[in-house]
C-alpha cells in the first residue's frame, strides 16, 4: 500500500484522547539509537526535554521512586507514559481533538508501560498496566492508576506514577519518559506511515475509526491513533482488554517496520519528530541510556521480548454514589507475574491472555515454511509481519523440524492453542487449520506451511469474538 494519509483514503481525525503515545516512546528509543551513526546525537540531545524530578516529598523526605542509575550491568525498568496533552498540535488539530480545557484541564496518562530489560538473559518484558486499574495511589487513596499523572494532584506526574507502580508491584523504576498526542502522530507520520493489516471491518465513532473492510493498509498518525484508541468495536467483550491487545499488535507492527531494512532512510525526519515531543528524566538525557534500551528492545523482532498485561478482571464500584467501571488485579497471578519479572524467572502464561479476549497477534509466534512455493510463502510472511505477529525472521526451509509429514499447505497449531490459529486464520483465511503432532512446534506457537498452488487470500472473514 502506498497511501500513507489513511487506509485507502480513510481519515477521521475526530479523536478526543490519546491512548498509545507510549508507542512513540518505544519507537523513539529505537530510532534515536540508530541516529548515533547519522551525526544527529548532539543535536537531538539538545532538543529532548527533561522531566522535573522532585527530590523530596511534601514533608521534605527524600524521594527514591526513580533511580538515576546507568542500566548497563543489571536488570532495569523503564516507565513509558503517554500524555494526552494537546501541546504541539495545530489549531486545526485542537479544534478536531478538543483542547486541554475541553479534556478536563488535567492531563492523564492513558498508556502506562514498564519495559523490563535483563542483560543476563538478553530479553525484555513489555508490561501494560491497564489505565482503569483500581489501585492505592500513595498519598491520595484509591483511584484509577491513570489519575496519578494528573497535574491536579499534589506532587502528581510521572514520579507519582512510578511511586504507584513500585508500591503495587515492587518494580523499582530506573528511568521514565513520556510523549504527548502530537508526538505519537509525528513519529508515525515521519516513518511514512505504518503498514497494518486488519481481519475485519472496524468502526468506532467515538475513536474516529472507520475501516469499511478487512485488508492491508498504511496507517498515518491520525488513523493509527484512532485504531489504538478504539474500544467500542463489535466483539470487544471487555473493551479495555481488547484495546490493549490492539495496542500490543500495533506496537509489534511498528517495531517490525523499524527493525526492517530500509528504515535508515527515515532517520532524518524521525529524529526531529521524536526530539521535539519526548520528555525524559535527567539521567536519560545521556543518550547512551536510550541506546541501551534500544539495544535491549532490538530482540523484539526475534521473540526475545514478551508483551504482558497485569492480570485483571472488570468490576463496578459506586464511589460517592457515582457509577465507575474499573479493573482489579487478579491474585495471586498479578503478584506471581511481578515476582517473576523482578527475579528474572520464566513467566509462563501469566499476563499473556485476558478474559473474553482473543490473544493478541503480538503474543503469537509464527514460523512460515516454504513447501516449494517461496513467492506465496513470502506473501504470507509479510502479511503476518504487517499484522503485528511475532514472526520468526526469514522463511524456514527444513520441514523435518515440524516432526510430521506435511503435504501441500496448512496452518499447524498445538492442541492447547486452537484460538491462536483462529486469530491467525483471520489474516490468511484460506490457510486450513490442522493440529500438529505432539511436541512438533518447538519454539513457536504456529507454523504456516505454504505449498505449491497456494495463493493467499487477503485478510477477512474473521467473525467478532462471542461474548459470554
Amino acid at each position: 500500500m502506498s497511501d500513507t494519509s489513511s487506509p485507502r483514503g480513510l481519515g477521521h481525525p475526530h479523536i478526543r484522547r490519546a491512548f498509545l503515545a507510549a508507542t512513540a516512546s518505544v519507537s523513539a528509543v529505537v530510532m534515536l539509537a540508530s541516529a548515533f551513526g547519522m551525526g544527529t546525537y548532539f543535536w537531538a540531545r539538545g532538543q529532548i526535554r527533561p522531566i522535573q524530578i522532585q527530590t523530596t516529598d511534601e514533608s521534605g523526605n527524600p524521594q527514591t521512586d526513580i533511580v538515576d542509575d546507568p542500566c548497563t550491568k543489571h536488570a532495569c525498568n523503564f516507565l513509558l507514559l503517554g500524555s494526552d496533552s494537546r501541546k504541539g498540535l495545530t489549531k486545526e488539530e485542537i479544534a478536531a481533538y478538543g483542547s486541554d480545557a475541553h479534556n478536563g484541564g488535567d492531563n492523564r496518562s492513558d498508556t502506562i508501560i514498564v519495559v523490563h530489560t535483563n542483560p543476563d538473559t538478553g530479553k525484555a518484558t513489555i508490561l501494560h498496566f491497564p489505565r482503569d486499574l483500581w489501585v492505592d495511589i500513595p498519598g491520595h487513596g484509591e483511584a484509577k492508576i491513570n489519575t496519578a499523572f494528573e497535574g491536579g494532584l499534589q506532587h502528581g506526574g510521572p514520579q507519582l506514577v512510578a511511586r504507584t507502580i513500585k508500591s503495587i508491584s515492587g518494580l523499582q523504576i530506573n528511568h521514565v519518559m513520556y510523549v504527548n498526542l502530537a508526538g505519537f502522530q509525528d513519529v508515525v507520520d515521519a516513518l511514512g506511515g505504518v503498514p497494518m493489516c486488519v481481519d475485519r471491518p472496524m468502526y468506532d465513532e467515538l475513536a474516529g475509526l472507520d475501516i469499511p473492510k478487512a485488508g492491508c493498509y498504511t496507517f498515518d498518525g491520525a488513523t493509527a491513533l484512532s485504531y489504538v484508541r478504539a474500544r467500542h468495536l463489535p466483539g470487544d467483550c471487555i473493551p479495555d482488554f481488547a484495546r490493549i491487545a490492539r495496542q500490543q499488535q500495533f506496537l509489534r507492527a511498528v517495531l517490525n517496520k523499524l527493525l526492517s531494512t530500509g528504515q535508515i532512510l527515515h532517520l532524518a525526519s524521525v529524529v526531529p519528530a521524536v526530539a521535539r515531543n519526548l520528555y525524559v528524566d535527567p539521567g536519560l538525557r545521556d543518550l547512551t541510556q536510550l541506546k541501551y534500551l534500544a539495544d535491549q528492545l532490538h530482540g523484539i523482532s526475534t521473540g526475545d521480548a514478551d508483551f504482558r498485561v497485569v492480570p485483571t478482571v472488570p468490576d463496578e464500584i459506586y464511589p460517592g454514589g457515582v457509577f465507575t467501571s474499573i479493573l482489579r488485579m487478579v491474585q495471586p497471578s498479578s503478584n506471581e507475574l511481578f515476582r517473576g519479572i523482578r527475579e528474572g524467572k520464566p513467566l509462563g502464561s501469566l499476563g499473556k491472555e485476558q478474559a473474553e479476549t482473543p490473544p493478541s497477534p503480538a503474543n503469537i509466534k509464527v514460523a512460515v515454511f516454504s513447501n516449494g512455493n517461496d513467492e506465496a510463502a513470502q506473501q504470507v510472511f509479510t502479511t503476518f509481519q504487517e499484522s503485528g505477529f511475532d514472526v520468526s525472521p526469514g522463511l524456514s526451509a527444513d520441514l523435518s523440524t515440524l516432526g510430521q509429514a506435511v503435504k501441500g499447505s496448512a496452518l499447524l497449531y498445538r492442541s492447547a492453542d486452537p484460538n491462536m490459529a483462529d486469530v491467525a486464520q483471520g489474516f490468511v483465511p484460506n490457510l486450513t487449520e490442522r493440529e500438529a503432532d505432539h511436541g512438533a512446534l518447538e519454539g513457536y506457537d504456529l507454523a504456516a506451511v505454504i505449498g505449491p498452488g497456494f495463493t493467499p487470500e487477503p485478510p477477512g472473514g474473521a467473525p467478532p469474538p462471542s461474548c459470554s
